[in-house]
């Protein structure tokens, strides 16, 4: 049985976001088909105990976990006192800055975070340790991790899966700066150039879309291994059709991922404006978790309702018209699959459904300014024949591109043909 290991920063489980779900999903299929030991660094005494709850799940997976050891320094009152005042004042001049320049892409923007980010020596240390076990592939996850390519041994078959290119999300975060200055031009430059050279140190690289598949076959060029195997959903439960009656709208994702947070930022600020012009009353469900700045900010809209994490999305989303005013980034919309499994009309920027082959009219409304993204959400809200034919064209479709156990397969088939021979 051949041996992988998987590398990721984030802890996958509890399953109350899309990736986790779909690396569980991942990883439950392949426990039983290879061995499977996942590499983990987790920060807080909660992340701590959600990885022990996996581990009660996953008993034939071996863990690796990560532990910074610290030496204790002493500070004094007076010392600790400053730091906190510091770092107060710093979140206040942030906030004034930003309400200055009107400019919140940029405040958000990662392109300032995209070139090596430092990790602790200690943790470099133990990778490369551990990657010296014998696997036979290792499986590196996430940008945040894509420099370990440079310390992972060449005698392994190393992957890379990137979930989002960052240069294609610089390139949109830059397009919705105010102005742009000679400084962040050089930095996009050198981002990319890191971002190419980094995924260069992998063997095999792991896009979920043909899109993005295609994008970094032209980026790194089509010698390279690039692979497409999309993000593994949950198995499709057939959910009955509920006209969405009382305008209802629903958005799912969380604050922490800033298209998320950048896709409503214009909703409330572009959109909902034009909605009161033209009189339409509606609600809107934000679902997922979001910061007590983001809840305040979105709930002085008396229509917007942050509902948290929903356990039974599918029960929860059902009647309502789904929104994907996603202008930033790439990668694979969990939200998209999320909606179309719960028989769930949707309405999405052409950004929102990269990759997904979703076509406008037949699957979706696609819209791409605020004017016609006002007007998507009166007309469908105002014809429940189109919200039954754009649900159900949309189910057939994903049945037939997106079922699990084809991507499941199609996933194992990728680790086959890197290694070679056929995984018994």
């Amino acid at each position: 049985m051949k041996k992988i290991l998987f590398i990721i920063p984030y802890i996958p489980y509890p399953l109350n976001s899309g990736g986790n779900q779909a690396f569980f999903n991942m990883v439950e299929y392949i426990r039983k088909r290879m061995s499977v030991s996942v590499l983990l660094y987790p920060r807080t005494t909660k992340e701590q105990n959600h990885i022990e709850a996996l581990k009660k799940i996953w008993d034939n997976v071996t863990f690796f976990v990560f532990q910074e050891n610290k030496e204790p320094i002493q500070k004094s009152f007076y010392f600790s006192l400053l730091e906190k005042i510091k770092a107060s004042v710093t979140r206040k001049m942030r906030r004034r800055l930003n309400k200055l320049k009107k400019d919140p892409v940029r405040e958000k923007a990662v392109l300032f975070q995209s070139v090596f980010p430092a990790f602790p020596s200690q943790y470099l240390d133990y990778v490369a340790n551990i990657s010296r076990q014998g696997f036979d592939i290792i499986q590196v996850e996430f940008y945040e991790l894509i420099s370990l390519g440079y310390i992972l041994p060449q005698d392994v078959e190393s992957v890379f899966v990137h979930h989002e290119i960052r240069y294609i999300r610089n390139e949109n975060e830059m397009n919705l700066f105010h102005n742009l200055t000679e400084r962040e031009k050089m930095i996009f430059q050198v981002a990319k150039d890191y971002e190419r050279a980094a995924l260069q140190q992998y063997k095999h690289i792991i896009a979920l879309t043909d899109t993005d598949k295609y994008i970094l076959e032209q980026f790194i060029g089509e010698n390279k291994s690039i692979f497409s195997s999309p993000a593994v959903i949950q198995p499709i439960k057939e959910h009955p059709f509920q006209p969405a009656t009382s305008n209802r709208l629903t958005f799912i994702g969380s604050g922490d991922h800033y298209p998320n947070n950048d896709a409503m930022q214009w909703f409330i600020s572009e959109i909902i404006p034009i909605l009161h012009k033209k009189g339409f009353r509606f609600t809107l469900d934000i679902i997922g978790s979001w910061n007590s700045y983001d809840i305040k900010a979105a709930e002085a809209f008396e229509e917007i309702r942050m509902t948290g994490f929903i356990p039974d999305l599918a029960a929860h989303i059902s009647g309502s018209i789904a929104l994907i005013p996603i202008r930033i980034g790439s990668g694979m919309r969990m939200k998209a699959l999320d909606a179309v499994t719960a028989q769930v009309p949707i309405i999405t920027t052409t950004k929102g459904i990269e990759g997904i082959d979703l076509r406008n009219e037949e699957e979706c409304l696609i819209a791409d300014s605020p004017e016609a993204f006002a007007d998507a959400i009166i007309r469908l809200s105002q014809n429940t024949d189109l919200q039954k034919k754009l649900s159900a064209n949309a189910s057939e479709r994903l049945k037939a591109l997106y079922q699990p156990e084809r991507m499941l397969e199609k996933r194992m088939n990728v680790y086959r043909q890197i290694t070679g021979e056929y995984l018994a």
